[in-house]
């Protein structure tokens, strides 16, 4: 009976990391040939791969929500929006699904797993192609977009091929056709006023708006890294507390002993003196 390598990955990328490469073998032993190789070669997906994954198919209303912010995004790097305010939706929208990570997953998340969480999100709406990757819900390993143009290896970090992405269907604006001029020395003058009135050059506008964009994604980068190593400081300010605090235990306890001690060779040295 032939098996379909796409059936197979569905339902292995469902599975905890942990359950994954016995449920894997299992599917490889009842294929055969090149289908065999095929479901051997799925990779396991590490924890925050796994629990992107399930956020891809238990919240995908809200992921594909993420991913159509990206689009928004890049339009508004044109021009055509508010960079800082669909940023802003952004953080927001990550912020949730990082909250509701824990019980996509069925587990306690640790805060670099949030972490990875997190950037794998953001990535999503860095490029098309990186948001496919998110909701195919087949990740092996999380998604960090570096910015400046420096995409991920899909291949490295997806277990199957992505479908073919279809034509957008935003509508776009049709260019307005050129005025007629009356001469090359007209038109040339005009342009130039027409340059002078509208200030920075198209292109100009769209490279500002895109270093926005990747700084802002710099500064969400960074700050998701301070804010997890102000929760290590607070969870090492408690081991010192508690550490402190069985230190001072400790040193009564032995003071008490030497006392006891003590008092005990004394009532020796009494005895043996009789």
């Amino acid at each position: 009976m032939a098996v379909s390598i796409d059936e197979v990955a569905e339902r292995l990328y469902a599975l905890e990391p942990e359950e994954f490469t016995a449920a894997r073998e299992q599917a490889a032993k009842d294929a055969d040939g090149d289908e065999r190789k095929a479901i051997k070669a799925l990779r396991k997906p590490t924890v925050a791969a796994y629990v992107a994954n399930m956020l891809a198919r238990s919240r995908r209303d809200d992921v594909e929500a993420l991913v159509d912010l990206g689009d928004d995004l890049r339009e508004a790097m044109a021009g055509k929006g508010d960079i800082r305010g669909l940023g802003e939706q952004r953080r927001e929208l990550v912020r949730a699904l990082v909250h509701e990570a824990s019980d996509a997953a069925g587990r306690e998340l640790t805060a670099s797993v949030e972490e990875e969480v997190a950037a794998t999100l953001e990535a999503a709406t860095a490029d098309p192609e990186l948001g496919q990757a998110v909701l195919s819900g087949r990740l092996v390993k999380p998604l960090r977009y570096a910015g400046f143009g420096s995409l991920p290896d899909l291949g490295d970090v997806v277990a199957t091929p992505l479908p073919a992405r279809s034509a957008s269907t935003r509508k776009r604006a049709a260019p307005k056709p050129a005025k007629k001029t009356t001469s090359k020395t007209a038109a040339t003058k005009k342009a130039a006023t027409e340059k002078d009135a509208e200030g920075p050059s198209a292109a100009a506008l769209t490279r500002l708006r895109s270093q926005v964009l990747e700084l802002a994604g710099a500064a969400d980068d960074a700050q998701r890294r301070y804010d997890q190593a102000s929760r290590a400081v607070v969870e090492a300010r408690k081991v010192l507390d508690q550490a402190e605090k069985e230190r001072s235990e400790s040193h009564k306890a032995a003071s008490a002993a030497h006392k006891e001690a003590e008092r005990a060779r004394r009532e020796l040295g009494k005895l043996e003196r009789r």
